[in-house]
């Protein structure tokens, strides 16, 4: 029988590594960490956490019951799962980068894989598929689908630009489907945010960091309401979001002067049967990661009331 201290050290292990995969997924343009999270089963545990630490503990703050309020952190989730994160981040930031710049298609042709594994696995979570959640799951792939074909824009390194962009890229970081990093290019502050991180750029950093902070306290509200009141067609928006954002994982691309990519297919010189063996590898890794029970909900969280919050979702 396995013992309190043994299932806490796989829980930490196991949270790590969720950090350090969402970590990694949220470098990439095109794959969200909240689609890691998602798929590792925390992503009810993650909404419940950042709404604690942006509402609850602050209030218990200002009132100074500062006991109450360090003991509502839920600190045996969130430390393994921001050291995964900020490892992967600081210390894979020019791996990724190398890698997308030298094996452009085969890592995209790995994470396009991937996608699709987890947009599979994630739409078993719709209890039942009728006609509303048909359409919202239409809806969610064809904004995505468009907004991935927008061109990039050129804007400035201000200190408010950059608490803009992070505000806007933390709601697609934590939402499965569209990447953070992809908003970001989009907005054209993806290089300025990957040189900052590698260059330890703090005056770039700190503006940025600070409306993600403001941007994930809101939208982590919103979608947990959302989550709660209308589980199954939210999930089905999202898996409509994830297969959209193949639009932008799509291996063989060109981007035009503008910013867009264009997609296109490929010619067999162009390592097809290398990309296409990582697309089904990506899919069987998630596929794996079902069937040996990552996949699915866990119990991270020793609190009443997020049970109770969990417990009274529904369609």
């Amino acid at each position: 029988m396995k013992s309190n201290s043994d299932t806490s050290k796989k829980r930490t292990i196991r949270l790590f590594f969720t950090g350090f995969s969402m970590g990694t997924a949220d470098l990439v343009p095109g794959v969200s960490g909240g689609t890691i999270a998602f798929l590792f089963g925390i992503y009810d545990e993650l909404l419940f956490s950042i709404k604690t630490v942006s509402g609850k503990v602050p209030k218990h703050f200002l009132k100074g019951q500062f006991k109450q309020g360090i003991s509502a952190i839920p600190f045996l989730f969130l430390l393994p799962l921001a050291l995964g994160m900020a490892t992967a981040i600081v210390g894979l930031v020019k791996v990724v980068t190398y890698l997308l710049e030298e094996h452009p298609i085969l890592i995209w042709s790995l994470f396009f894989g991937l996608v699709i594994g987890s947009s599979y696995v994630i739409s078993k979570r719709v209890t039942s598929w009728n006609l509303n959640r048909i359409l919202i799951f239409i809806s969610g792939f064809a904004l995505t689908f468009f907004v991935l074909g927008l061109p990039v824009l050129d804007t400035s390194t201000s200190p408010l630009v950059l608490f803009s962009a992070g505000a806007i890229a933390i709601t697609a970081m934590i939402l499965p489907g569209i990447s953070g990093s992809l908003i970001l290019v989009i907005l054209g502050q993806y290089k300025t945010i990957i040189n900052a991180i590698s260059d330890r750029n703090f005056g770039q950093i700190i503006p940025f960091a600070l409306g993600a902070i403001i941007g994930i306290a809101l939208f982590s509200r919103l979608l947990s309401w959302l989550l709660k009141n209308h589980h199954s067609a939210v999930i089905a928006a999202m898996v409509g979001v994830m297969l959209g954002s193949l639009r932008r994982v799509w291996p063989w691309q060109i981007e035009r002067e503008n910013g867009t990519i264009v997609g296109h297919w490929p010619e067999l010189t162009e390592g097809v049967a290398g990309a296409a063996a990582l697309m089904v590898a990506g899919f069987f890794i998630v596929w794996i990661l079902e069937k040996r029970g990552i996949a699915k909900e866990h119990d991270d969280l020793d609190s009443v009331e997020f049970k109770t919050e969990i417990a009274s979702q529904h369609d």
